[in-house]
């Protein structure tokens, strides 16, 4: 069964440690202004959307940005970077101590989807780290972590890589994606909670 949660409905910045540091700002409605220090490894990892065209900008630093099979490099000015539906992107730091990179992010729609997704995402991630520096960590909680990040995914419209891209792996991430669900439905994993933002159905 899933763990305690911390309520934080009126929480709109989110930060999370080294090794992968990063700040998320959900302030303004309908985005999200994430902040990447220098020396952090964190990356959005690569994955896409079937229901949402996604727009990113370069706010100070540089970001290195894989959008289907072309890898660039954006800066501040450089503009805005349209992801369309289903194509597979990731984007990271571009290396280098040049100062801190700070990216703004949404969507068309703008259904709200970027505020419950990262609200649900860091509560998740930041109550398990909780519970683990506790003494509450195990191989069965981080399990059930795995399964509550897929179940929210599922929600959120975002579908990670698991198995390389194309076809093949378009069929195992929606594989591993059916069988998350199915376990969340038996363990109680919805993903989405009232305690950090609005409860979604699908």
């Amino acid at each position: 069964m899933p763990g305690p949660r911390t309520p934080r409905p009126n929480q709109t910045s989110f930060t999370r440690p080294a090794p992968a540091a990063v700040t998320y700002d959900l302030s303004v409605p309908d985005q999200a202004t994430i902040t990447v220090p220098v020396g952090s490894a964190w990356t959005s990892g690569p994955h896409w959307h079937e229901a949402h065209t996604e727009f990113l900008r370069v706010l100070a630093g540089t970001a290195r940005v894989t959008l289907g099979d072309r890898t660039f490099v954006v800066g501040e000015g450089d503009g805005t970077v349209t992801v369309p539906r289903g194509v597979v992107h990731e984007w990271r730091r571009a290396g280098g101590d040049e100062g801190e990179l700070v990216v703004r992010e949404w969507t068309e729609p703008r259904d709200g989807m970027k505020e419950v997704f990262f609200k649900n995402l860091n509560g998740l991630v930041l109550d398990a780290a909780a519970a683990a520096a506790c003494g509450g960590g195990s191989g069965w909680k981080n399990a059930l972590l795995e399964i509550e990040l897929w179940n929210l995914f599922w929600r959120a419209d975002n579908y990670p890589v698991v198995l390389g891209t194309g076809l093949i792996g378009g069929v195992a991430t929606k594989v591993v994606m059916g069988l998350a669900v199915t376990l969340g439905w038996v363990l109680g994993c919805q993903g989405v909670y009232e305690e950090y933002e609005l409860k979604m159905s699908k």
